[in-house]
């Protein structure tokens, strides 16, 4: 590995510009390349950096990591600290120099969407996971997902209406930030009806079982 690598991970929040924050911006000024996938880096096309392009593969980005020296930007959707390359990088990197940069997360930025605040909200991904969120609706006031192809927006729309949480509001968001946004606030039964492409976005359950436990 070569010992003048030096890394920066700086999340870009939801994606669009007005949401990227001046630290972020700063930091991937510095850097020598930037690492991202091309969304990700298209947000920063203006500062002619050499780039180099990730696929979503962790394993592919290892192998490009270790032909790269010099400070590199590693650019990821929402937050940091939210699901994001952090644990692999530490993992994988842990004597490399790390600097984090935070973005704005996702579930921060659907939430104030909806008028909704999450102190006592359950902020968790179904992405290439499992996660219980039918029985975090008894112990929480909402449930915040992330989703992908296979646990996607209406797999999780059937799952509550299959346990009896028809009743609870199901907010969906889609490319959030972006021109083309969506967020449909609806029950799990409407949701079943939409006719809708959303391939990978966020949701937030709010739960109406959750007073009865409390």
């Amino acid at each position: 590995m070569n010992t003048n690598l030096n890394i920066s991970l700086c999340g870009i929040g939801p994606g669009h510009p007005d949401y990227l924050l001046p630290a972020v911006v700063k930091a991937v000024r510095k850097a020598d390349v930037i690492v991202g996938g091309r969304r990700q880096l298209e947000l920063f096309k203006d500062l002619n950096k050499p780039e180099v392009t990730f696929n979503g593969k962790v394993a592919d980005l290892k192998d490009k990591l270790l032909q790269l020296s010099g400070n590199v930007a590693i650019v990821v959707s929402g937050d940091t600290g939210f699901y994001s390359l952090r644990t692999f990088i530490k993992r994988e990197f842990p004597n490399v120099p790390l600097q984090i940069e935070p973005g704005i997360s996702s579930y921060q930025y659907l939430y104030a969407k909806v008028g909704l605040g999450y102190e006592n909200a359950c902020l968790a991904s179904v992405h290439g996971k499992n996660f219980n969120f039918i029985e975090a609706l008894l112990t929480y006031e909402s449930v915040f997902l992330l989703t992908d192809r296979k646990t996607n927006w209406k797999v999780i729309a059937h799952q509550l209406v299959e346990n009896n949480l028809e009743d609870c509001t199901f907010h969906i968001g889609n490319n959030l930030s972006y021109e083309d946004e969506e967020i449909i606030s609806c029950s799990p039964k409407e949701a079943l009806t939409l006719e809708r492409d959303f391939k990978m976005c966020a949701v937030i359950i709010e739960s109406n079982v959750y007073h009865l436990s409390v």
